[in-house]
């Protein structure tokens, strides 16, 4: 039988390995009942107890809504990787199987790297290194407001958002923290059909298609807006998405499924005051729907889809 595991980055402790998850838990719940429906043996691991060779000592075992703690090997054929940094996979190829590929995650995780391959739909962007750096680049950005963020965060953290004159103000939250400089996209003239002002559009993309799409607005006075940073979050209908956002989803869905194995990922976009969209940033930790959002099977369907192509 097929072994499928969903791996995290937490300590192999207790019986519940989702409870780190609140809100979207039982979203996880229903993906994993649906990999069941599969045939497959499901399993919840972390990468604290992988070995090698795709053998996992210690995992939490999940079936008929339940999980039960195994402290033996296992030995799992596929991984959905839901680790958020680079210690998980190993670099070195040792037959563990893994959704998303390791190259496609290194590419994700350097937004400078990824800058090299989408730069013709980016803002402009330079390389920074330690944040010292950076009062010598500020006179090759054109704008007034400028963004500097860390070359591989998560979650809006460390990031500046405001005018050069400010930046002075900034501290690093760590100092060898390396740094990426780009110019600012003023997104207030919102997306017609979708949102009246500021905005970050989100494009998730499962199997080389669009599976689902939301824009996200920042608090008032902000201008960060991931959910961890207080923004709102609306699922739209993709139909409402402008076709010159569309066109460049579909070049890049078809690059990125071609050359890294199928991956999912999502795609943020920001259109500026004269109508261009512009890329923010690409991610392959894809946050889920929340239950009651119509597309919510929609995506766990693609999920298992991707899954499935991959055994």
């Amino acid at each position: 039988m097929t072994r499928f595991g969903m791996c995290f980055g937490k300590d192999f402790v207790g019986d519940n390995p989702l409870s780190h998850i609140s809100v979207k838990r039982p979203v996880y719940i229903r993906l994993l009942e649906l990999c069941q429906n599969q045939g497959w043996e499901v399993y919840v691991l972390t990468k604290k107890t992988y070995i090698g060779n795709g053998i996992f000592n210690g995992v939490w075992l999940f079936k008929n809504g339940t999980f039960e703690r195994l402290e033996n090997e296992i030995k799992i054929d596929l991984v959905f990787d839901w680790v958020g940094d680079l210690d998980f996979p190993p670099r070195n190829n040792d037959n563990l199987r893994v959704v998303n590929c390791r190259k496609f995650k290194e590419l994700t995780c350097d937004k400078w790297e990824a800058y090299q391959i989408l730069e013709e739909y980016m803002p402009k962007t330079l390389w920074v290194g330690e944040y010292k750096n950076v009062f010598d680049l500020l006179g090759k950005i054109s704008t007034e407001t400028i963004v500097l963020k860390p070359y591989n965060g998560l979650r809006g953290k460390g990031i500046f958002i405001g005018s050069k004159e400010k930046l002075k103000e900034f501290k690093p939250e760590k100092e060898d923290t390396k740094f990426i400089l780009q110019e600012f996209v003023d997104t207030a003239n919102g997306i017609p059909g979708i949102t009246p002002g500021k905005h970050d559009l989100r494009i998730v993309v499962v199997n080389g298609k669009v599976a689902w799409c939301h824009v996200r607005v920042p608090a008032p006075g902000t201008f960060l807006a991931n959910a961890a940073q207080g923004g709102n979050l609306t699922e739209i209908d993709y139909g409402l998405v402008p076709e010159s956002v569309k066109k460049i989803v579909r070049v890049i869905s078809k690059k990125f499924y071609d050359e890294y194995d199928n991956p999912m990922f999502s795609l943020d976009f920001g259109i500026d005051e004269k109508g261009t969209p512009l890329i923010f940033e690409i991610n392959d930790q894809i946050g889920f729907p929340k239950w009651e959002m119509k597309n919510r099977d929609v995506f766990l369907m693609a999920l298992i889809t991707n899954f499935s192509s991959k055994m």
